[in-house]
């Protein structure tokens, strides 16, 4: 069977009737191509002179193939005509008697279909046509093909498990082949959100990854300086291509697109912007250092794709909003799981003393409000459950309540436990998590033992009551927060921050209503009430009947000093239950005297009923701010003593480094003011 070479030596075509354009502006070598092609078979359309005829010969016949001569008369060349059939479809090959290797080189960009130098024979020319023809044929079928596999490798990209900023880079490796670029920019704008990240190159295959922090540092702008020049920026659903003189007049107009320009090197840009149903805007900018990267048949490539990609971002975005949605609610069932236990109310606050009623006036005071609360008191004195009903009582009450106990966290995993991690931050990370601020969101964090947070972690902390925002760990965007703060402790706070073991600023944010929780000993009247109540809760679930307690056992629980407060109490009572037979009253598992050597083994034997003893026992309890004024004198003698503290420190230096206001971070007479005011005389 003949070949398509065999059939071209013959004189014969295998594209018979196929139309070609001759553009060549010497009329000779013009006539001799036309006999040649006519001889074979070939329909001849027109001969053009000029690449103005030639586009109007290109307008009127459509060719199948144009054979192309590289420099025409006056100085005219046709590479540009060649972008033109490039961006068409349509085979050319030039014909040129200019060989040499700077021509080649300059050519290879408009991607013929082949190259004759002159003079040529005619075999030469039928050759080259049968080759141009096949490979345009199978280049077609081929482009198709490699079309397709970029739908499905962009559709495979933004579909795989990773987080946003992982997708969008797979997504400028699908591209890359296909559009050429020195910087890509992709990000997805979803209301608030903004993802974001960017591919530069740095070598001929190779890409450095630009996240957003990185981007701003090269630019030299800020973040809000980026969305303020950002918005100026005309809006476009759609795809623009500015090249050349489009290009640096866009630069002239805009500020951003001109510094883009200047810190990159760039000389034209090809953007796609696409809407989604749910409001989210998609864009990808490729950017190129050669004024004439960018063709029409990238624009074409481009709109082809572009319903394909709409499609399968509103599919993955519809998908990540059901997961954020089912990951939220699986988190708070989750939590409340292990709450369910525990009552929201007074329900649980036992008591009817004087100052317990006082208690309970404040915090049917600050619950309706935001405000930060501060509970104070010894150990044991019950500061979860006035917490839970500081939340109940609350607006956020139908949110959750989401406790941290400062003193049982590690203290390398306390700021991941309040703030969460992305995946990888750490040695360990093998998932991101969420973290209890996050969790705590539009609800209430109670922070317990808050004197126990490391220095560092509560620059943190005040951060998020200032700033309402906070970062996790490996995170590259700030996360806002709507929490409402209680926090606990049982330290003297004011004897910490004149100790440099608390900061000043925070114990001020912390205790903008601070209440104090009464130890039991100071209220006797409560502990039958108490007693009664735990011997209930505790032979119930036990399955033992509920047993009185004798008056003996309830003498000498009102002569107990309860260091323990009413945890030590619930404990000896949970005691007396399970060794109870149920069949008299309940007696003491052991002597409240032991109770004591127990939970204070470094301490000497006491006698209950001996007051020198008895004071002994007692921590000092923390003096109760009853006014506004009490809480605003508290806290001046809580900043006097920290200034003076530093001012020891410094032997009396107040000014220059090292002196007090250095290391307080004031200026010197900012400090001087202040000690004017709070009565401490400098040296």
């Amino acid at each position: 069977m003949p070949t398509s070479a065999n059939l071209a030596v013959a004189g014969k075509t295998v594209n018979p009737g196929a139309r070609v354009l001759i553009v060549e502006d010497e009329l000779l070598i013009a006539d001799n191509l036309e006999d040649i092609l006519l001889d074979a078979g070939y329909t001849v359309v027109g001969i053009a002179v000029s690449v103005q005829e030639a586009q109007d010969l290109l307008a009127d016949h459509q060719p199948d193939l144009v054979l192309l001569d590289i420099y025409l008369k006056g100085g005219e060349t046709s590479l540009d005509f060649a972008r033109t059939l490039r961006a068409q479809h349509i085979p050319f090959i030039y014909i040129s008697a200019n060989a040499n290797d700077g021509v080649l080189h300059e050519i290879k960009a408009t991607q013929p279909y082949g190259y004759i130098v002159k003079p040529f024979r005619s075999k030469d020319i039928l050759y080259t046509l049968e080759i141009a023809f096949y490979r345009h044929a199978h280049s077609l079928e081929q482009k198709l093909r490699e079309e397709k596999m970029l739908q499905i490798s962009l559709t495979n990209a933004l579909s795989e498990v990773n987080d946003w900023v992982q997708k969008l880079l797979n997504v400028a490796t699908c591209l890359q082949p296909f559009i050429p670029f020195d910087l890509i920019t992709l990000s997805l704008d979803e209301g608030k959100t903004t993802r974001s990240c960017s591919f530069f190159r740095i070598g001929l295959n190779e890409y450095q990854t630009i996240h957003s922090v990185d981007f701003l540092r090269m630019t030299g702008l800020t973040a809000q300086k980026y969305d303020q020049l950002r918005a100026e920026l005309p809006p476009l659903d759609g795809i623009s291509l500015l090249t050349g003189n489009e290009y640096a007049e866009s630069c002239q107009r805009f500020r951003l697109t001109q510094i883009i320009a200047k810190t990159f090197s760039l000389q034209a840009n090809l953007l796609a912007t696409l809407s989604t149903t749910q409001g989210s805007l998609f864009t990808v900018s490729f950017y190129s250092r050669q004024p004439d990267a960018y063709l029409p048949d990238h624009v074409s490539l481009l709109e082809r794709l572009q319903q394909s990609v709409r499609l399968t971002l509103e599919r993955l975005l519809a998908f990540d909003e059901i997961a954020r949605l089912n990951e939220q609610l699986g988190r708070e069932n989750k939590y409340l799981q292990e709450e369910v236990k525990t009552t929201a109310s007074f329900n649980e606050i036992v008591g009817t003393s004087p100052k317990l009623h006082h208690v309970f006036k404040q915090v049917e005071k600050v619950a309706p409000t935001d405000a930060t609360v501060l509970l104070m008191g010894e150990s044991g004195t019950g500061k979860e459950l006035f917490a839970r009903a500081i939340h109940t009582l609350s607006s956020r009450k139908d949110k959750l309540l989401v406790k941290v106990n400062c003193a049982t966290l590690p203290m390398n995993l306390i700021e991941s436990e309040l703030f969460g991690h992305e995946k990888g931050a750490f040695t360990g990370a093998a998932e991101r998590r969420i973290g209890k601020f996050e969790l705590a969101h539009q609800g209430t964090i109670f922070l317990d033992e808050i004197g126990e947070m490391p220095l560092d972690l509560q620059a943190k902390l005040l951060r998020v009551l200032q700033e309402k925002e906070f970062e996790r760990l490996g995170g590259k965007g700030t996360i806002q927060t709507d929490v409402r703060v209680i926090a606990a402790t049982n330290r003297h706070l004011e004897k910490e921050v004149a100790e440099g073991r608390f900061r000043l600023d925070l114990y001020y944010r912390l205790s903008v209503f601070p209440i104090l929780l009464p130890a039991l000993r100071e209220r006797p009247e409560d502990i039958p009430l108490l007693a009664h109540f735990f011997a209930q809760k505790y032979s119930q679930k036990m399955g033992k009947s509920s047993p009185g307690i004798s008056s003996t056992t309830l003498a000498e629980l009102l002569s107990y000093a309860w260091p323990g407060n009413i945890r030590e109490l619930e404990n000896i009572i949970e005691q007396a239950v399970i060794i109870s037979d149920g069949l008299g009253p309940l007696t003491l598992g052991r002597s409240l005297a032991n109770n004591w050597i127990i939970n204070n083994p470094s301490s000497s034997h006491p006698s209950i009923n001996d007051p020198v003893n008895k004071s002994n026992q007692v921590p000092t309890p923390i003096t109760e701010p009853k006014t506004l004024s009490d809480v605003k004198s508290r806290h001046e003698q809580t900043e006097r003593d920290y200034i003076l503290s530093v001012l020891i420190q410094t032997n009396g230096k107040i000014r220059g480094k090292g002196g007090a206001a250095e290391l307080l971070g004031l200026k010197p007479t900012t400090l001087e003011y202040r000690m004017e005011k709070l009565g401490i005389k400098s040296k």
